[in-house]
């Protein structure tokens, strides 16, 4: 995200010195057979939201803490390092026991950059993304404005050896590789893109920033619609000469992130929670993330200070690298996490009851009724915590009208939740108040400028400080986890399409007999859970001693073992993603696909491209395997080749990222869709040739799909044994 550097003051920052330092006497350690709600209590008592927004200041805004004047805080970079110190020194001062985790990363340090206009007086600031840079002097070469930056601009435009200059709509028709592999493919030294649309369109002066997937390739960088006009005028005048400098770090495979870790001791180790956010940012991040690393301080500083004893641990961290972390792949953010629970902790996934994640936490649009996202999973435990706990009768929701919903959201793939859930975790995330569209945060402010301090809502920021914490003790105090892999069987059934499946051959009668097989073995499931933990309420009620708690506790620690088990065995088997952005059940990206080439077909036996209703041939291309093809019409052949690259598993070789083993074998039906198109200038084109490789696609995707559905079977039959055994 972009921010605005403002400098920390000197007063400002004793007064944060001072808040750090001065806490509040601790309150009396509870017994462990202490209510809840009392629990709650004493911890919303002491709930401190001008701290967590203090934290998200100084994280957002001091020069200490960040790589130039734009903001940059990325992975393995010094920003990042002395960010973690930071940190850590608070955790400290809160009283957490505290461990700096290094990971490996792709090291990325954006210093500076400059571009000037010979005979002007331009001199512009431009943001670079994640690519080499230039040497001291930079690269002077003539500026080329290659308006859009598509395959059929370059026709007749020369750039060889030169810096194009390219208008770019990341949202509406392609990410910023394709942009900038077209722009290499022609020859140009350079590339300086301007949103034309998409992103940024909080204002003109806007920058924009994302993550880039590809590799070795040449310097990219970003300045915003009013900063291009100076550069249009100055070429309409003849001012054509261009001098670009741009002083990137980059380091593949040679970088140190680290994740930041700050432990409240449990009455046992055994299990833990997890309570995170991240702290690499783009333009001062303001919102993402600096205010959820806030967030996850302040709710550590109000357990502590209420002298809350969990019964497992509580670990608030602090990930590094969630933005941007791998080069040359499209699964390059979140790998601080990655490394987390795959590499440096990797016993973690069999041990974790949940993580509490956070973006954007302290950001209202008005939305009536806050959510929470979660796990399908976890779908139960929610609506049971927000309806039937009790816990949120007391002052926990300051903002939304409506409250707090007790019906969840599913996650998705855009966050650090989701290298935890591929390897077993499952998770919780705070829904942002964000509208969709041109109005929305994400189109007009996600990483740019605008995300600033104006956009901080106390309410909500106390809201969720005050439900997430709340619900972190509501897990910390049940015995046995209320994970309900029903919900998995309501998925799993929802995603059969059994016509779709019997025409490919599929046996889509066994795979409901497994289906309605492993229902009743997670119904059985639940029931256990919630006969251990109706029992302890009932000793709780009664009075029994520690010793009879804890062995009911330990009862509790049993069926989790298991029960994570399970949900780390159903995200191996049945959770997959396509495009790197949509969490399906795996033979669904088949039946899609299936129904989009069929679509293609019929459309093209009628002769139909294109349509208002989208139902032609070139509407409906780009959507096959899950729109990994989408803006490739715009590109040449090659430009979308290495696109293509970054989406295969083995683009890192010996690394694995949170998307390996998600993917379907994507249909190969993209030569089809590249002859269509160079035959849609045409008058009464032949298409039998498309019809026969989109046919064989088919049959292709046919069969995938009744060999996916059989493997799901069978793993349906294995998770029941592993259920009753």
């Amino acid at each position: 995200m972009r921010k605005r550097l403002i400098a920390a003051t000197a007063a400002a920052a004793l007064l944060l010195s001072l808040t750090a330092c001065s806490q509040p006497d601790k309150q009396p350690e509870p017994s462990a057979g202490q209510d809840t709600q009392a629990l709650v209590s004493a911890y919303l008592e002491q709930v401190d939201q001008e701290y967590a927004y203090q934290i998200a200041e100084t994280l957002a805004y001091d020069p200490a803490y960040l790589s130039n004047e734009l903001g940059w805080r990325t992975a393995g970079s010094d920003a990042e390092h002395a960010a973690a110190d930071y940190i850590a020194a608070e955790m400290e001062s809160i009283g957490l026991t505290v461990e700096k985790v290094p990971v490996t990363v792709d090291k990325w340090q954006f210093n500076d950059a400059s571009l000037t206009i010979a005979d002007t007086d331009i001199q512009i600031m431009p943001a670079s993304y994640a690519t080499n840079g230039t040497d001291a002097d930079g690269i002077t070469a003539q500026l080329v404005d290659v308006g859009t930056g598509t395959a059929a601009e370059y026709e007749g435009v020369d750039v060889e050896g030169k810096i194009a200059l390219v208008g770019v709509d990341q949202w509406n028709v392609a990410w910023i590789d394709q942009y900038m592999n077209e722009a290499a493919l022609h020859g140009a030294s350079a590339i300086v893109t301007y949103d034309v649309g998409g992103y940024a369109t909080y204002s003109d002066d806007m920058i924009n920033m994302h993550d880039v997937c590809s590799k070795d390739v040449i310097p990219c960088v970003s300045i915003s619609k009013n900063q291009y006009l100076q550069l249009a005028e100055a070429l309409a005048a003849g001012h054509d000469t261009a001098t670009l400098m741009v002083d990137n770090v980059m380091e593949p495979e040679q970088g140190t992130s680290y994740n930041v870790v700050g432990t409240l001791k449990g009455r046992s180790s055994e299990q833990q929670i997890l309570v995170a956010g991240h702290y690499d940012v783009y333009f001062n991040g303001f919102q993402d993330d600096s205010c959820a690393i806030g967030l996850v301080l302040a709710m550590a500083k109000a357990m502590v200070d209420s002298g809350y004893q969990p019964e497992n641990d509580i670990r608030f961290i602090a990930h590094g690298s969630e933005e941007w972390g791998a080069s040359g792949t499209q699964f390059d953010w979140t790998t601080g996490a990655w490394e987390m629970i795959n590499t440096a902790h990797p016993e973690w996934a069999g041990k974790t009851i949940a993580l509490l994640n956070f973006e954007l936490p302290a950001f209202y649009d008005g939305m009536e009724e806050g959510q929470i996202s979660c796990v399908p999973e976890f779908s139960t435990l929610t609506q049971s915590f927000v309806e039937e706990s009790g816990l949120l009768t007391q002052p926990v929701n300051n903002v939304y009208p409506g409250g707090i919903s007790g019906q969840s959201v599913d996650t998705n793939t855009m966050e650090d939740g989701v290298s935890y859930r591929a390897s077993g975790v499952p998770y919780f995330i705070n829904i942002p108040g964000t509208q969709d569209g041109e109005e929305g945060w994400i189109q007009q402010r996600y990483h740019t400028a605008a995300d600033d301090r104006d956009t901080y809502s106390a309410d909500v920021m106390h809201t969720n400080l005050n439900t997430f914490g709340t619900l972190a003790i509501y897990l910390d105090q049940t015995p046995a986890l209320e994970l309900d892999l029903t919900a998995t069987c309501d998925d799993l059934a929802e995603a059969l399409d059994a016509d779709l499946v019997a025409a490919a051959g599929g046996d889509g009668e066994a795979y409901t007999t497994a289906l309605e097989t492993l229902r009743t073995a997670a119904d059985g499931w639940n029931q256990e859970i919630a006969a251990v933990n109706s029992r302890y309420q009932q000793a709780l009620s009664e009075g029994a001693s520690q010793e009879d708690l804890d062995a009911i506790r330990a009862e509790g620690r049993a069926l989790n073992a298991k029960t994570l088990e399970a949900f780390c065995f159903v995200q191996d088997h049945f959770i997959g993603i396509a495009s790197t952005s949509t969490i399906l059940i795996k033979h669904q990206a088949y039946q899609e696909n299936i129904a989009l080439i069929s679509g293609v077909v019929d459309a093209l036996e009628q002769g139909v491209l294109g349509n208002e209703e989208g139902t032609g041939a070139l509407d409906l291309a780009w959507m096959i395997n899950g729109g990994t093809e989408y803006g490739y019409y715009n590109f040449s052949l090659e430009t979308n080749a290495r696109s293509k690259e970054a989406l295969l598993e083995d683009s890192n070789p010996g690394n694995l990222f949170w998307g390996t083993g998600k993917g379907s074998i994507l249909a190969e039906t993209y030569p089809a869709t590249m002859s269509l198109l160079a035959k849609s200038m045409e008058e009464a084109p032949s298409f039998d040739e498309e019809i026969a490789l989109y046919n064989d696609a088919l049959s292709q995707q046919q069969q995938l799909l009744a060999q996916q559905v059989a493997e799901e079977t069978a793993a349906m039959g294995e998770l029941t044994q592993l259920l009753q055994a």
